[in-house]
């Protein structure tokens, strides 16, 4: 079979998958809505602390409309209101600590966790 016959079969072919391929279309993702809420990060000064010595700057990143935070953490001290705060923990607090920020407004709400590593004071 000479070569002008074997395209001109794959010809009707090549046309009907990119008729196909082309003709679907990707879904665009949709704008966030004003309630959204994203949190960029969540940082902090330092992951591990001495009880009763040492103290962490917390920071978190968020993005949306009319927002407020809500502080939380399982062991420990936080002080502070908004985007920043500062936690300290004493001697009964050595371990694994989680500090939550929920970020939220009037139609949404996002959390995110970070986790500081307390030492006692008496094993320095």
């Amino acid at each position: 079979m000479r070569l002008f016959d074997k395209l001109r079969i794959l010809y009707p072919a090549l046309i009907l998958f990119a008729i196909i391929f082309f003709s679907c279309t990707k879904e665009k993702d949709e704008p966030l809505d004003n309630g959204s809420i994203k949190i960029t990060s969540l940082t902090t000064s330092d992951t591990s602390l001495i009880a009763w010595i040492d103290t962490a700057n917390i920071v978190i990143v968020a993005s949306g409309d009319d927002l407020d935070y809500e502080w939380s953490c399982n062991h420990g001290t936080l002080r502070g209101s908004g985007s920043n705060v500062k936690y300290t923990a004493g001697e009964c607090c050595v371990g694994l600590n989680t500090i939550t920020c929920r970020v939220f407004n009037d139609s949404s709400s996002v959390s995110r966790d970070i986790n500081i590593r307390i030492t006692s004071y008496f094993d320095q």
